[in-house]
């Protein structure tokens, strides 16, 4: 998967098990990065990646990546292994 990858509203929506009238919110209020086209708006996969780690930063700081890791998709499960919150960026 591509972070620049177009998502529609539905696409996102079913992704992360919201209503598609959540992801217009998210939008309309700027939580979420969209653009209209039409009538229907466009969202690329990276800015929902932007999204989810913003909320994650926000509502959790103990599940911030540590301040010394050079990805902020890194996250540490319970077990003390790495594992990613969101898929690298390819090179």
């Amino acid at each position: 998967m591509r972070d620049d990858d177009i998502l529609t509203v539905g696409q996102v929506a079913a992704q992360l098990h919201v209503t598609p009238q959540t992801v217009r919110a998210w939008i309309e209020s700027g939580k979420l990065r969209g653009g209209r086209v039409g009538k229907a708006y466009m969202i690329l996969r990276g800015d929902v990646y932007a999204m989810i780690e913003q909320a994650a930063a926000e509502n959790e700081p103990a599940l911030a990546a540590p301040s010394d890791s050079k990805d902020p998709g890194e996250m540490w499960n319970r077990a003390g292994q790495r594992r990613l919150l969101v898929p690298p960026s390819p090179a």
